[in-house]
């Protein structure tokens, strides 16, 4: 019943859509729910095919896991593994390379991916967000505030051409990026989630740069990455690696 409703709700919302109509007020009336109340045939009858077709799209395996990806900090294969497909696609897709990647450790929602078969499903369940995959260009003094930021958090998920460690006052030293130490002066590219692009998550010293915008939803460039792996009979590849640790 919860699941049909909640289906409902989504078609409704989306022919209000498809029709330019907007929602500007609501009445309602409190309605406690139990096994005996009646489900209305007719609604049931026309939400239940997109029910289903949604259902089936979510289940279909897209790969299959090796070993579990657990989420931690200050690094973890499962943030490894999403911001090196990040990176890999972004190269893809952006005309000029990208230096590293990043993705805010409070955008990946759920703590673990089990070991054995991926599905589309659990990917929604990673991503929810329809957060896009940008680019920014940024200098070595902005990359360097970021960083501090990020050991400030305990560390966030960060592509394999990166590493630094978290200093005792909470900051990064040891920065290296393409194996090279940060470089005063230098302009990096640096691929993100529109939402921490637009200062999300603390970091308002991104706000003032210029985006540049791969109309691609993460979570959806995840999956293709998935399938197209798939489809070529490649494994999926984890990478245990620390690219950020704690100075000792």
């Amino acid at each position: 019943m919860y699941k049909l409703t909640f289906v409902a709700t989504i078609c409704l919302m989306f022919l209000s859509c498809q029709t330019k109509q907007h929602l500007v007020s609501v009445d309602g009336d409190y309605i406690r729910l139990s096994e005996n109340l009646n489900t209305d045939t007719l609604l049931r009858n026309i939400v239940l095919p997109y029910h289903q077709t949604l259902s089936a799209q979510m289940e279909v395996e897209i790969g299959i896991l090796d070993e579990p990806l657990i989420k931690a900090k200050p690094t973890s294969n499962l943030g490894n593994w999403f911001t090196d497909i990040m990176y890999d696609e972004s190269d893809k897709i952006f005309f000029e390379p990208v230096d590293f990647a990043i993705q805010n450790y409070g955008g990946l929602r759920i703590p673990t991916l089990s070991k054995g078969p991926i599905t589309v499903g659990k990917i929604y369940e990673l991503m929810p967000f329809d957060n896009m995959l940008v680019v920014l260009n940024l200098p070595s003094k902005t990359v360097k505030q970021l960083f501090d930021g990020l050991a400030q958090s305990g560390g966030w998920p960060i592509s394999r051409t990166v590493s630094f460690t978290i200093s005792e006052d909470r900051t990064a030293e040891k920065i290296l990026i393409k194996g090279a130490p940060l470089e005063d002066g230098k302009i990096y590219r640096v691929a993100l989630p529109d939402y921490v692009a637009n200062g999300g998550d603390q970091a308002d010293i991104l706000r003032d740069f210029k985006q540049e915008n791969s109309g691609v939803f993460i979570r959806d460039l995840i999956i293709e990455h998935l399938k197209d792996r798939q489809s070529e009979g490649l494994p999926i590849i984890i990478d245990d690696s620390p690219r950020i640790s704690h100075s000792k």
